[in-house]
Formats: structure tokens, sequence, C-alpha cells
């Protein structure tokens, strides 16, 4: 383990090579590093990366506009869609032991900023400057949302927040909730001013604060984590785009909560520019179902070949060392059959992809999780869900699944350019520093080379490769959905033993329907976050 010194000294470099993903070790006040403990293996996982102007279903509906009987899909409050009403679950391990006669924690903080460290300015991009005297004020949210503009600011939004309720303290997996109070205020440095990007200061509520009489008792290296809970009137609203960084203390007093009574500090980061995986499908009459995607490195192959249709083939996309994803039809995919205006179909089973490419600089690894609802239609109507335990698809039943598989695996509706793969195999590309197309280091997360599990996250995800049911015929692949993630995120993969460089997997989707299936159109979003740990 290194020294704090170690760590102090390696922060700045660090910290420069990825700004998004990696957090240096830098408190939350003015003070030196070597005058404080750090927090280890922080963590912070979003119930929404989505930006805070939105908060809709696959079908537009929200809870301040649902569907017109009222009775169809939303996105609750701390929903995977909802960025406008979230609420975030925050996990450190303490350096300092808090257990008598040491001092206990006694207040813990959290300070939303753009940077790092330095001054301080919350995330958010509404127009204005909360600064005064100011010839243009900063826009509220309200007011943009009002307006139809898709802005926002970060803003904790608790009305008489209740310990236990609206957040929860647990300590070493234990709930130590009552006792505690929670305040949330905005601490921006209104000398902050950055001439490269936006230097407006928010006024949001960007810093909150719990406070306990007696306090907690955290042995060293034990867990710490603070969940705060999203309901329609208490939440956190996104930012409207980029990354923010929240530094977090813990202090010994509960009335002098200062520099001068920190116990330990650190930094965590959390990127919420991120938009949900679209999924539309009709159930007809005739029950039929659509699918349809690809990525850099495909080809169309689902179609009848030269010389019926010489375009068939396609053509894959040069691209750089990891380039982001493409979003193609506003991340849409269409699931069935395309010949019955891509519906579904109680004799076969159809299937989709979408793919996650993640990069982090994290010791700790990262976390993947899903959240989203089964399909529905705008009457309340669901295809049911797979459930937690993977299991193949039976044709002529209900059932909606997703299942993790290695994008470079060429297995699936869209398979890998065969010549790309070529020059991948043969790696070719090495000099220029490209990277194949590989979920890895997630495939370890199945198994290393004797063959032993050692990950706990995706067991029930990790067997998405293989054939889907057809009349008679089982299938092989296996697939897995819990709706409850749409409130509680589930994880799909996790990789905690090393950095990630540039992990790219597809996610396959299954769907099927009975003969009583009712008819309509039936969406869903399915959100995906990424967790590192430091």
């Amino acid at each position: 383990m290194y020294t704090l010194k170690s760590i102090a000294q390696r922060s700045v470099t660090l910290g420069a090579a990825v700004a998004i993903f990696a957090a240096a070790v830098v408190p939350a006040v003015p003070v030196f590093a070597d005058s404080l403990n750090p927090l280890t293996e922080r963590s912070l996982l979003l119930s929404s990366s989505a930006p805070g102007f939105m908060d809709t279903d696959g079908s537009g509906n929200s809870t301040a506009s649902p569907s017109a009987d009222a009775t169809g899909t939303y996105a609750p409050a701390g929903s995977g869609p909802n960025g406008m009403k979230t609420g975030e679950t925050f996990s450190f391990k303490v350096s300092s032991d808090s257990t008598a006669p040491n001092d206990p924690v006694k207040a813990i903080t959290f300070q939303y900023c753009t940077k790092a460290a330095g001054l301080c300015q919350a995330p958010g991009n509404n127009d204005g400057d909360a600064r005064t005297p100011t010839p243009d004020d900063r826009k509220t949210n309200a007011e943009n949302i009002a307006a139809g503009v898709k802005k926002s600011d970060l803003d904790v939004n608790y009305t008489s927040p209740q310990a236990g309720t609206d957040f929860v303290v647990l300590v070493n997996g234990v709930d130590q909730s009552t006792g505690w109070a929670m305040n949330a205020t905005n601490v921006e440095d209104a000398a902050y001013s950055d001439p490269s990007t936006n230097s407006a200061l928010t006024g949001k509520r960007n810093y909150i604060t719990l406070t306990h009489v007696s306090g907690v008792t955290p042995a060293f290296n034990q867990e710490v984590k603070v969940i705060f809970k999203a309901t329609e009137t208490n939440h956190i609203t996104n930012p409207g785009e980029g990354s923010f960084f929240v530094k977090i203390n813990t202090y010994k007093s509960d009335s002098a909560v200062t520099a001068a009574n920190i116990i330990d500090g650190g930094v965590t980061v959390a990127n919420v520019m991120t938009d949900s995986i679209h999924i539309t499908t009709k159930v007809l009459e005739t029950m039929s179902f659509s699918v349809g995607t690809r990525n850099r490195d495909t080809k169309v192959v689902n179609c009848p070949v030269a010389p019926e249709n010489p375009d068939c083939e396609g053509t894959s996309v040069t691209h750089g060392t990891c380039d982001p994803i493409l979003q193609v039809n506003n991340n849409r995919l269409d699931l069935g059959n395309p010949s019955a205006e891509n519906s579904l179909d109680t004799r076969q089973a159809y299937d989709v992809n979408s793919y996650w490419r993640l990069s982090s600089n994290s010791s700790g690894g990262a976390t993947v999780y899903y959240s989203g609802n089964t399909l529905a239609n705008t009457v309340g109507d669901e295809i049911r869900e797979m459930g937690p335990t993977k299991t193949v698809n039976q044709v002529g039943t209900e059932q909606f699944g997703l299942a993790f598989v290695n994008a470079g695996s060429n297995t699936g509706a869209d398979l890998i350019d065969p010549a790309l793969k070529a020059r991948q195999d043969s790696n070719l590309d090495a000099d220029a520093g490209y990277k194949p197309v590989s979920a890895f280091p997630f495939t370890t997360l199945i198994t290393d080379p004797a063959d032993t599990p050692i990950q706990t996250a995706s067991d029930e995800y990790n067997e998405g490769e293989g054939s889907l049911a057809s009349g008679d015929t089982a299938g092989t692949a296996k697939f897995a959905f819990q709706k409850s993630s749409s409130t509680v995120p589930v994880p799909i993969a996790q990789q905690n033993k090393q950095v990630i460089s540039c992990a790219t997997a597809k996610m396959r989707y299954v769907a099927n329907i009975a003969a009583d299936t009712p008819a309509g159109v039936y969406t869903t979003k399915i959100n995906y976050l990424a967790a590192p740990q430091y």
C-alpha cells in the first residue's frame, strides 16, 4: 500500500492524464494533503446518468406528463431514464480509526464541483451567472423546463429530509441512520474563473452536510455507505452536460465543520452525460418482432447475399484507438420481424444488440449496471420479465431479457467485419495503437485460465452467446432481466482487479410473446451506469 505522501506526490500526474475518470486525493477545503488521511475505495453510483432536463420513459411519458389515461408507463424518480430526479450512493473506506478512545465521525460533507481541486464551480450549463451584482441572472431549472430548454444545473432538492427515509447511513454494512441530520446549501467560490470554459456560477445547492451529535465509530478500513434516495419531492437533479467531481470529508465535530476538524478526506468522480438505449417494438395480431443495429466494426449480414442484394454486406467504419460507440437513430433499436412491421411472433424469438464501451484508470476497476423496465405499452400491459435467474428463451411464452456478450466474439445478429477481425487477430494495427474490439478485461469476469469464476456481479448474464429458440428447436443462449432495476440498478459486469483501457461489450436483448399477449406498441429504455472504484 502506498503511503499518503506517495499518493499526494503522484496525484497531479494521474489527474492530468485522465481527468474525466481519475480523481487524485484532494480535500474539499484548502489544506495540505499531508495533514489528512485519504478515504479509500471511493465510489459513486448514480440512479441515472441522464442529463437533468430528462425525465421521460421510452414512450415520452413522465410523472408530470403521463399517458392519456394516466395508467401507463413513466420514468419515476430514482429510475434509470430520469436525470431530473435522481438518487445517489456514495461508498468509501476510512483511513482513521474512530473507535474509542478516538474521535467519532460526527459530520460528513459532499461538495459537487466541475474540477477535482482548486476553486469550486458547481456543475451545470444553465444560462446566466449567479454572482451578484450581475446583468445576467442565472436561469433556474424550473424556468428552463417551462421554456423547453434542454439545460440544467445540479441541484440538491430535499425538503425536511428524514434520516432512514430520504437518506441512509451504513457503517460496515450496519444501518446507523438514526440521529443524522441533512442540510444542503450552495458553496461555490466567487473568485472562480477559467477562460477556457464557462466561468459562471450556478448558485444551486451543491454542498451536502450530514451531522450527528454523538457520531459513528467506524474502525480502520471499514466501509461507510451513504445513500440519498429519490422521490418526486426529495431528489438530486443532474447537470445538463459534462462530468463532475464530489469532494468528500469526514469530521470529528458536528458543530464546527471546518478544516481543523477533518478526520479523513478524498475525491470521487462521475460522468453524467450519457443517453439511454431506446427499444421500440409492436405486438400485432400476427405477433411478430423487429431487430437491428451495428457498431463501427460490423457488417450487415442478416439479408440475402449478392447478386440478389449486392449491398448486403455493407462496410465497416475505420476508427481510432478507443472512439465512442456510434449512436444511430437516437439509440433506438427496432426488435422483431422487419417484414411484419417489426412485430413479434409466437413461434419465433427475435433479438437485437447494443454496445457499451468503457475506459477507466481506477485501480479498483469498475462495475457496470443496467436500469430499466420491461417492455410495456402505454396502457400498462407488460411483456413478462425473465427474472433474476438466467434461462433459455421459450417461444410461445412472454419473455423479455438481456445478456452480456463479448463484442469481439462474432456472436449475434451483427458480426465483426471478417477483414477487420483478421487484422485484429494478426495484430497488424498494433503500431497505430488500435484497440481490437473486445470486452477485456470484463471477459475475465466469467472465468480465468483455470476455469475458476472470479466475478460476483454478472453470473446471471454471462451466457448470452448461442442460438435462440425457434419453432420446436430449443435455444442455447441464456438471458435474465429484473424490472426492479428501474429503481435499484442491477450489476451486469464487474472488474475489480485492474484498470480498464478500452472494454467494449455487446448487450443482447431477446423477446417472446404468448398467444394472449395484448396488442399494442411496446417500448422500454435501458440505462447503463458505470461506477469506477478508486
